[in-house]
Parts: structure tokens; C-alpha cells; sequence
């Protein structure tokens, strides 16, 4: 009698046998092992003021990083979603912010491509919105979020208008100088929304509801709020802990953002705007008030530099490129 091992081994020998003398056409798509399927996390950039989600400049990015990442899926989000360049152009300058990061929120919920998760990256303004959705919708999740001159903390100068200047800047530039703090500024005027004047600071709190509540700060008004809304108790809503990577890209000869630390969290100091109190000495961070400290001491936080001023992404081997290899289309 064969020994019962003897008759399993056999039968496996003889198994192979036949996969392996069959000819190709007997083979079916289930007897394969696919290998190298993984593709690049998908990407969705937010761009800046003044600019439209398929411009010439975001056209092009866009085909660069298809080019390093052969198969990655890139959503450039439209706001709003379906409206003519001018109506993209205008809604940079004028409308409500927090209304333009929900429409935001819904456009990127409705894309397919993006079910599993995905890369986010947000150019000045267009970071923001990008972060507000981090933290008050992420569904699907944000995995790694850079931002490039964003002014994370707000702006204590209004940003310049583009040379020549268009008329929707130079009308929204004259209605905030009337009254940055204005009920009508703040939920009109998308720069009034992220003013963040150091030597204003009781009117700040008392009226922004935008950037004040992205960095917890909303306590620090007069609007508590409900602590049951999207926007959480502080206001701060699902913070940025939950990120995989934050990685913060300031321009080290940023003239448009002011402070240009403010793209690393960092202010003037209220008795002093010659002085910039950094990032790690704010309250919003010692107190972790939107899992900022959390992210860092997790080794999440990256705060990187680019030589120029704003926007400048350097071109071929510039600042950009090196973000786009170093921090986007990684594959799962």
C-alpha cells in the first residue's frame, strides 16, 4: 500500500504537470498572477486666486505630474462647478468662503476615482479650502495635504492685485478697505475671510468665522456655537491629526502673503509687526487646539522652504517638481 503522503505529493506533481503543458489558449485570466497592479493615489489640486481650475498654469502642472506618475487620476476643483472662466475668476475674489469650501466638499465627494482616498494640494488661497475640507468633510479621506504660500494663519494685508489688476480685485479690494471687518466683507469678500489683523484682534474673533475656526480660535469670540455643528465645539471639526503627512511650503521671498510665515503658521506679534511669533510658540499649537502638535510629534508635520517668491514653483527640477515627486502618487 502507497503511503497516504506519497498520493497527496503525486497528485500535486500531477496538477502542475498539466497547468504547466497546457497550451496558452487553455489557460484561463484566473490561472495568472497579476503582478504590478498598484497605482498611484489619485490627486486633487485647488488652485489659486485669480486663477481657473484648468488654466494654462494648472493645465500644465497637470501633465507634468501625469508624466511622473504614469495613470494618476488628478481632479482640479471648479468653483463653481460647471461656471465660465469668469465666473471661476470672480469667485476667487468675491463670495462667501465658507460656502465656496462646502460646495468644494460635495464636487469632490461626487468623483468616483477619489472613493479610496487621495493626495490633495492646495496653491495659496486654494489651500485653505483644502484644508477645509480636512478637516469638516474628508469623505473620502485626505492622505497627504501640501500646501504651497498658503496663508495657513491668515493675512495682515490685503494680497495684491495681478499687474494689469482686473476689475473684480480692484472692487473687492475697495469694499474691504471700507470695512474689513464688516458683516458684509466677511461673507462677500473671500480675502476678508482669512484678514487676520494682529492689531485687531477682538474685532477678529468677534466677526470671522472662517480662518478663525479652521485654527480653533472660535472660543476666543463671541460665537460659541452650537457643539453639535459640522464645525465641532472650537470650531476646528476633525482637525488635521488625521492626516498621513501636512506638508507646509513657504516661499522664502514671499512679498505677496503677509507675513509670508504664515504659510508655516506663524504671525505677527500683536504688540510688535516687526516680530514673528513662530508656529510651536502659538497657543493654537501648545494647547493642540487642531491636532497640529499631534501631527508633528507623530512626524506628519513637514515645513518646507522654496527659494523665490510667491508661486514660484521653479519649473523643470524646481521646487514643485520636487513636492510632486516627493509627496504625491505613491502607490497602494
Amino acid at each position: 500500500m502507497i503511503p497516504a503522503p506519497y498520493l497527496i505529493l503525486s497528485g500535486i506533481l500531477s496538477i502542475i504537470s498539466s497547468v504547466t503543458s497546457a497550451p496558452a489558449s487553455a489557460v484561463t485570466d484566473s490561472d495568472q498572477l497579476v503582478l504590478g497592479t498598484k497605482q498611484p493615489r489619485p490627486l486633487v489640486i485647488w488652485h489659486g486666486l485669480g486663477d481657473t481650475a484648468l488654466s494654462s498654469g494648472i493645465s500644465s502642472f497637470i501633465e507634468d505630474i501625469e508624466s511622473i506618475h504614469p495613470g494618476i487620476f488628478v481632479h482640479s476643483v471648479q468653483i463653481p462647478q460647471g461656471g465660465s472662466l469668469d465666473d471661476e475668476r470672480r469667485a476667487g475674489f468675491w463670495g462667501n468662503a465658507e460656502e465656496q469650501g462646502w460646495a468644494g466638499c460635495e464636487q469632490i465627494a461626487s468623483i468616483p476615482e477619489l472613493k479610496g482616498g487621495f493626495d490633495a494640494m492646495g496653491f495659496s488661497q486654494g489651500g485653505l479650502f483644502m484644508r477645509f475640507y480636512a478637516q469638516y468633510c474628508n469623505d473620502p479621506p485626505v492622505r497627504n495635504l501640501i500646501t504651497f504660500g498658503t496663508p495657513h494663519f491668515g493675512i495682515s494685508a490685503l494680497i495684491p492685485c495681478p499687474t494689469p489688476p482686473t476689475l473684480s480685485c480692484l472692487l473687492a479690494a475697495r469694499a474691504a478697505r471700507a470695512g474689513i471687518y464688516t458683516p458684509y466683507a466677511q461673507s462677500h469678500i473671500v480675502q476678508a475671510a482669512y484678514f487676520r489683523d494682529t492689531e485687531r484682534l477682538d474685532e477678529f474673533w468677534d466677526v470671522n468665522t472662517f480662518i478663525r475656526d479652521l485654527n480653533g480660535e472660535k472660543g476666543l469670540g463671541g460665537d460659541d456655537g452650537d457643539e453639535n455643528d459640522e464645525k465641532g465645539r472650537n470650531g476646528s471639526g476633525l482637525g488635521i491629526e488625521g492626516l498621513d503627512n501636512f506638508v507646509a511650503v513657504m516661499f522664502d521671498q514671499d512679498r505677496t502673503v503677509s507675513p509670508a510665515q504664515s504659510s508655516h503658521f506663524a504671525t505677527y506679534s500683536p504688540l510688535n509687526k516687526t516680530v514673528i511669533i513662530p508656529m510651536t510658540d502659538q497657543p493654537m499649537y501648545i494647547g493642540d487646539w487642531i491636532g497640529l502638535k499631534s501631527l508633528d510629534e507623530k512626524g506628519g508635520l513637514t515645513l518646507e522652504h522654496c527659494p523665490g517668491e510667491h508661486m514660484d514653483l521653479g519649473g523643470e527640477g524646481g521646487c514643485g517638481e520636487r513636492m510632486v515627486r516627493g509627496w504625491v502618487g505613491w502607490k497602494e
